[in-house]
């Protein structure tokens, strides 16, 4: 089993430390980068400057955006999964039966 390694990372003005397998590393940093940005943004074009405000907006803004991927790939399996349905239809028509 891999080693977890520690990093701290700052979100919003506090840093968290997480415990996480290296190969994580980038990919939680990345994600910390994002959140940043979008902090800064909303920050900048809100009066507010409650934090919990900015990051509930930034929250927001993210699960949005995931439950519209969510949504995509649900259409993407319906469309592949008519598309095979409309190749064995004409393999089928095509076979002479």
């Amino acid at each position: 089993m891999e080693e977890k390694q520690k990093i701290t990372v700052t979100i919003g003005g506090r840093k968290f430390t997480f415990h996480i397998l290296p190969e994580n590393e980038e990919r939680v940093r990345d994600s910390v980068k994002k959140i940043e940005e979008k902090v800064a943004f909303y920050a900048s074009k809100y009066a507010t400057k409650d934090m919990q405000d900015i990051l509930s907006i930034v929250l927001m803004e993210f699960v949005m955006q995931y439950i519209s991927l969510e949504q995509k790939d649900d259409v993407k399996d319906f469309v592949e999964g008519m598309q095979t349905l409309d190749k064995r239809l004409d393999e089928y028509i095509n076979s002479g039966r």
